[in-house]
């Protein structure tokens, strides 16, 4: 039987990508797509993004039964504050590049990396730990990665790479939940992300305070 709210999800989803169809150009990743360089526009579109993707994840973890319901009323209330954070998360995540954060005027601004890394890691947690189908326990190893000097400028990089493969994963658009694997990947990704947001941003963090006590 189909519901009045999966019937208004089916529209308002069926409504916002024909929007961003006509907008943007189609690619494999919602966040990877190229978006219009009008600021209000550009915002509108990621909001719009940002909110079908919480809206499918969501969906999914109901279809998993990793969501058990509560009250009605506790419910949508926490389910509305969490998206609207979850949103802002997968905005910030999907939208900040590194490389371009790291050096302004020409040279490296250790302090800015450090802080937007930082913010970086904890939006990439806060999603890992509220997103049902991504609190998938990651197989194998930790990623581990050097905290010297001279492996920053590999790093920035690699970080853009990581958010890249994140937001391209299929888990995003695909309707099937049978997708242990793609999810893992994505699992897997995410960890990644947060534990090289960490190490870059606390490399950055002892880098400025050597710079600042030079001068």
């Amino acid at each position: 039987m189909v519901t009045k709210e999966t019937t208004q999800r089916i529209a308002r989803t069926t409504f916002v990508f024909a929007l961003v169809a006509l907008l943007i150009d189609s690619g494999p990743s919602l966040m990877a797509q190229q978006v219009p360089a009008n600021p209000k526009q550009k915002e509108t579109i990621l909001r719009l993004k940002a909110s079908i993707m919480v809206d499918t994840l969501n969906q999914r973890a109901r279809e998993l039964g990793l969501v058990v319901a509560t009250d009605a009323e506790q419910e949508e209330f926490f389910r509305k504050r969490l998206t609207a954070q979850l949103q802002e998360d997968f905005v910030k995540l999907g939208t900040t590049n590194v490389e371009t954060v790291a050096v302004q005027a020409g040279s490296l601004d250790y302090k800015s990396l450090s802080a937007t890394t930082a913010d970086l890691k904890n939006r990439a947690t806060r999603i890992k730990y509220n997103v049902p189908i991504l609190m998938t326990p990651a197989k194998g190893e930790k990623p581990r990665y050097q905290d010297t000097p001279d492996q920053l400028q590999s790093m920035l990089p690699e970080l853009n790479r990581l958010i890249d493969s994140f937001f391209a994963s299929p888990i995003f658009r695909e309707n099937s939940a049978n997708d242990a694997a793609l999810r893992a990947k994505a699992v897997r990704d995410l960890d990644s992300i947060i534990v090289l947001s960490d190490t870059i941003s606390k490399l950055a963090k002892r880098m400025s305070k050597a710079v600042a006590s030079s001068r």
